[in-house]
């Protein structure tokens, strides 16, 4: 493969190292996996590539100038390496191999997942990745440079300032910049006293050097003065310019002062006829539902009392039609059998003529009635109406522990 092919074709740099990697593996008994670009440190300061196979890694200088595009550099095996130690990032990956010998540090560009499978899939290396947080994954903090870092969240914070600008309501603003006056006094006394006492000012930073504080407080400081400059509304304090107007500009003035007034006067008085208005709005909705609940409760108290008066209803007639086919059946039967079952005939509790003399003991106090569970007292509006299959009580409480509850009329 010439140079001159390759230019002609106009291919980047990368399809033109790609290609002679392939033909390189041509002839080999190594299967190609991948192709990424590389970086080598030391041992090349000219653009590298790294071919990824089943066996291990080969690495490639590319030089447009030479002859030969593409160089290779060195060949690492997979069997010589016991352990390899992984450091992600966005946009790269750092590998290093431990081995026999000399350690070596390898940063893949792009593929450095890709890589990781395959060291895993085709090695007997220990694999260990390094745990990044993920704030060192977010631009600008990804290198650990101190200055990077201060000035990537100078501009996040200022960022974040306009959006909060325009979410929070007004009347908030002026708060906030006087918070964010008084934070900036104490930053400045912060900042000297941590030049002279570092650990005085750095409580919860585990590193307490002057570096950290000058930083740490500067970063603070302007952060301030964005807060006191995005919430200040545009308002400003200007030299009085009345020395060089003319009467009639202070005419002008007065009168646009004036009308001014009058227009916040007019706003006062329609926020206040606004706010009359919603308060008696809210008091009429307030009284409609209060009425609604109240006529949802009469609803179903009435309802309720029908349910009761039915039941008791229903209960009355069941125990009539009972007693009726009961005289029917007692009628059919023969005087004999009236007469040999005389002795042992026990009257029932629901014998009209029995309603008063069943319980001896507590004549004319608790009237129950068995079908329907419910008790009646003396005075009640079914106290007297009920006379068909009674149970007396002595008293309310022995009739609720017998399961029975007291009639609502």
């Amino acid at each position: 493969m010439s140079k001159t092919r390759y230019k002609n074709q106009k291919e980047s740099n990368e399809a033109i190292a790609k290609a002679y990697i392939e033909n390189d593996y041509t002839n080999s008994q190594n299967k190609l996996l991948l192709v990424s670009k590389a970086n080598y440190g030391e041992k090349s300061s000219n653009v590298c590539y790294s071919s990824v196979d089943d066996k291990g890694m080969n690495f490639y200088e590319f030089n447009n100038n030479a002859e030969r595009n593409l160089m290779l550099i060195e060949r690492y095996e997979w069997a010589d390496f016991s352990s390899v130690t992984i450091d992600h990032s966005v946009t790269k990956s750092v590998f290093t191999f431990v081995g026999h010998g000399e350690n070596r540090d390898i940063t893949i560009e792009g593929k450095g997942k890709e890589v990781e499978q395959v060291i895993r899939n085709h090695s007997s290396m220990e694999v260990n990745v390094v745990k990044r947080p993920v704030w060192t994954k977010v631009l600008g903090y990804r290198s650990q440079t101190t200055w990077k870092m201060f000035m990537a969240s100078t501009v996040y914070t200022l960022i974040l300032l306009f959006i909060l600008h325009a979410l929070l309501p007004a009347a908030t603003h002026n708060f906030i910049m006087g918070l964010a006056l008084l934070i900036l006094f104490l930053s400045i006394i912060g900042l000297f006293i941590g030049l002279i006492k570092p650990k005085w000012v750095l409580p919860k930073f585990k590193i307490k050097t002057r570096k950290r504080v000058l930083f740490s407080y500067l970063y603070l400081i302007l952060s301030c003065f964005f807060i006191a400059g995005v919430f200040s509304d545009g308002e400003s304090t200007s030299t009085p310019a009345s020395t060089q107007v003319s009467s009639s500009q202070n005419s002008v003035t007065v009168s646009s002062k004036k009308d001014g007034a009058d227009s916040s006067k007019q706003k006062v008085e329609k926020n206040d006829s606004d706010k009359t208005a919603k308060e008696e709005k809210r008091q009429k909705a307030e009284e409609q539902a209060a009425k609604e609940e109240a006529e949802r409760k009469a609803q179903e108290q009435a309802a309720k009392e029908e349910a009761e008066r039915k039941a008791e209803e229903q209960a009355a007639k069941q125990e009539a039609e009972r007693k009726a086919q009961q005289q029917a059946a007692s009628q059919q039967s023969t005087p004999s059998s009236s007469t040999s079952n005389s002795g042992n005939y026990k009257p029932f509790e629901n014998d009209p003529s029995d309603d008063r003399q069943s319980n001896m003991s507590c004549s004319g106090q608790i009237k129950g009635n068995k079908n329907s569970k419910i008790y009646h007292v003396p005075g009640g509006a079914y106290y007297d109406r009920t006379q068909d299959n009674i149970v007396w009580f002595c008293s309310e409480a022995d009739a609720q522990a017998a399961g029975y509850r007291e009639s609502q009329r």
